[in-house]
């Protein structure tokens, strides 16, 4: 691993340190030690010197004669040094050279030493000798004012093994210094190369996503703290990612499971994501990521909320906006911006289906309205004729039955178009929501038929039926026989007396088609469609006739609530352009049919 290697390096280096302060140390050792060696051996080489200087100056032999030659011999064999007399540059006496080969030595009173000793009265020098072949340390002392100089020589060589000797003992000590230090560092090295490895992996099991990982094994006290402190971190980091995780979720779940649409734009103004419920309200949002909202919406006004916010650098961090889709829905659309870790502004977009809001709110304007339009003449006609009785009451007892008769109507009249704007706002407002059940189509007509018999005698007409078949259709008991009421109510006030309203019914597999038949006079082309609108009324007296004009209106709703329709067919009659034919179509189901019918009733 590559933290192992950098370690393995650092100890490397941490040793060849050593080892190079091990031999500063030997070389300044042995430079020492060769110094104080070389000195020592000055010294004793002096002091023999001063001694055989004494020797021979006590001698009664004279310099020059072969008895001083074997003097000097003996003297020199019996310390174990070279002695040399030299008078006027010239050796006399020579411990390690024969007699006979002394006039053969080079002149001497150029040696360093003789010409030190000369000057000071001692001189010392350290060089190769050629006579010996060997290198020598000399000394040499002035014998007085005779002109002679004793020297003394000894083998450099003596100094040599002594240092020789020091430098195999450092050698021996250096190299077990070094094996040892190796093999301590290999330990060691194996040692922190476990602990380096054990807190790499789990670093970067950490850095992988894995924050159970701890370090379980701490080889060495040193790495303990570092090891806590990393599991410590673990730790944390476990936690934090949790409440992380946790509360991404709760996000993921808030942003996919809110029934507003969520649509988030990137920093360019581009899609960058969207939710389910972005995906229900606008079908294909999805396909569109990475486009523009003015491409999948096609609505400028959002758009251009978005560009004064982002491109323009709105103040205004966000904004509200109500737009209606090209499908007839509004959406209430909230645009507020925040930055990424980027700091990037993006935005994110909600939309609200505010649709089913604005046509309650239609409902309630063309309910106050109607209402307002409806309710104006018959209120109108109640105060003038209540204001005629208070002011001029009529003599007449006829007369005045006959005021207190059309307030009464005008006032039935209203009661009759409240209800009725009721019904229809609360059919309305149902609408698809409204929970159908299978109902016994027989029934619903029965007991409309049973409703509006007495009606029916006032004006001497027959309702009859062709026998309505035994069918379970969709709907609701009080709705069917809303429908059926009204239809048969309106046959009966507009046939004429002495004629027949019939109730018949066709089927197949998956509608039933209910027609209402009158004698009445039929209705133009024009007014086919008009007479199933609010408040439309063929005959501009009906208030005479208790008409509110709501009646086929709240029929439709009704029909279409239960996914149905409705429709008129007229004339009946081509030859006499009599006639109406009401006909309602409802599905028929095979599931049992309920007691609604007869319950409502």
């Amino acid at each position: 691993m590559p933290k192992t290697s950098l370690h393995m390096k650092i100890l490397l280096w941490g040793w060849a340190v050593l080892l190079f302060a091990l031999l500063l140390t030997f070389w300044f050792y042995y430079g020492t030690v060769s110094k104080e060696l070389t000195a020592s051996s000055r010294q004793n080489t002096s002091r023999l010197l001063n001694y055989v200087r004494w020797k021979i100056s006590h001698s009664p032999v004279n310099p020059g004669t072969p008895a001083f030659q074997n003097e000097i011999t003996e003297l020199g064999s019996h310390l174990d040094i070279r002695i040399t007399y030299i008078m006027n540059g010239k050796v006399l006496a020579d411990s390690d050279v024969e007699a006979s080969r002394l006039p053969e030595l080079d002149d001497h009173s150029n040696r360093p030493e003789v010409i030190a000793a000369e000057t000071s009265g001692t001189g010392k020098d350290t060089r190769y000798s050629k006579t010996l072949q060997t290198r020598m340390l000399y000394v040499a002392k002035s014998m007085g004012n005779n002109g002679g100089f004793i020297r003394l020589a000894l083998p450099y060589s003596v100094i040599g093994e002594r240092l020789d000797r020091v430098m195999i003992h450092f050698s021996i000590l250096l190299a077990l210094l070094a094996v040892g230090s190796a093999i301590l560092l290999v330990f060691i090295g194996k040692r922190t190369t476990s602990a380096v490895r054990e807190v790499s992996a789990t670093a970067q099991a950490i850095g992988e996503g894995d924050y159970s990982k701890r370090i379980r094994v701490i080889p060495g006290g040193e790495y303990k703290l570092m090891a806590n402190s990393i599991n410590t971190m673990a730790k944390k980091i476990k936690g934090h990612i949790r409440i992380i995780e946790d509360q991404r979720n709760q996000l993921d779940a808030m942003f996919e499971n809110m029934t507003e649409g969520i649509m988030v734009l990137d920093p360019q103004g581009k899609i960058e994501s969207v939710n389910k419920s972005m995906t229900r309200l606008v079908p294909g949002t999805q396909e569109f990521v990475g486009r523009m909202p003015l491409e999948v919406l096609t609505r400028h006004e959002i758009q251009d909320a978005v560009d004064k916010i982002i491109k323009h650098g709105s103040e205004k961090d966000s904004d509200a906006l109500i737009v209606d889709l090209a499908d007839g829905r509004s959406m209430n659309v909230t645009i507020c911006s925040y930055n990424d870790y980027k700091s990037r502004r993006k935005l994110i977009l909600v939309f609200h289906d505010i649709s089913e809001v604005r046509r309650i709110e239609k409902i309630l304007r063309d309910f106050v309205s109607n209402a307002s339009h409806q309710l104006r003449t018959p209120l109108t006609s109640i105060k003038g004729y209540a204001e005629t009785l208070i002011d001029t009451p009529p003599q007449d007892e006829k007369i005045l039955k006959n005021f207190l008769g059309t307030i009464r109507d005008n006032a039935d009249h209203m009661s009759k178009v409240i209800t009725g704007m009721f019904a229809l706002a609360r059919s309305e407002y149902s609408g698809k929501k409204l929970r159908t059940k299978p109902t016994d189509l027989q029934k619903s007509v029965g007991l409309s038929m049973a409703n509006l018999k007495s009606l029916a005698e006032k004006k001497n007409i027959s309702l009859s039926n062709d026998e309505i078949p035994q069918i379970n259709v969709t709907g609701t008991g009080e709705g069917l026989v809303q429908i059926f009421d009204n239809l048969i109510e309106n046959a009966i006030k507009y046939a004429p007396e002495n004629t027949e309203v019939v109730v018949h019914a066709d089927t197949d597999d998956e509608f039933a088609i209910i027609k209402v038949v009158d004698e009445g006079p039929g209705i133009a082309t024009a007014d086919k469609e008009r007479i199933f609108e609010r408040f439309f009324k063929l005959d501009e007296n009906a208030v005479g006739h208790g008409s509110s004009g709501l009646g086929l209106a709240l029929c439709r709703s009704l029909a279409r609530n239960f996914n149905g329709d409705i429709w008129v067919e007229s004339p009946v009659d081509a030859t006499t352009g009599t006639g109406s034919s009401f006909c309602v179509k409802l599905p028929v189901t095979a599931e049992q049919a309920s007691e609604s019918a007869q319950d409502s009733q």
